[in-house]
């Protein structure tokens, strides 16, 4: 019985500290990407003329190459849209 204890608070304490890292992770990215559009209902409908760079299979490695392309002033703005299995990245030049 101490042991199931032990364990569920292990486990609830692990939880929370990875809930807690992803929070904060999520909240730097989103001041670190002021220039992101706000992905839309619609997953893989991009503003009209914008261009379909990639496609990646993390949404962070997906804002990563949006915020690498503003920085490098490929383009100004992008949107990560969440597609059927991965993230899709659409950029306005």
């Amino acid at each position: 019985m101490r042991k199931r204890f032990a364990s569920g608070l292990l486990t609830a304490a692990v939880l929370a500290g990875t809930l807690g890292l992803g929070t904060t992770q999520a909240t730097a990215l989103s001041a670190e990407t002021p220039r992101q559009v706000a992905a839309g209902a619609q997953a893989m409908a991009a503003p009209p003329g914008w261009i379909l760079r990639d496609k990646y299979w993390t949404r962070g490695g997906c804002l990563e190459a949006g915020q690498d392309g503003v920085q490098r002033r490929h383009w100004d703005e992008f949107q990560c849209a969440n597609g059927d299995l991965k993230w899709v990245l659409w950029t306005n030049r």
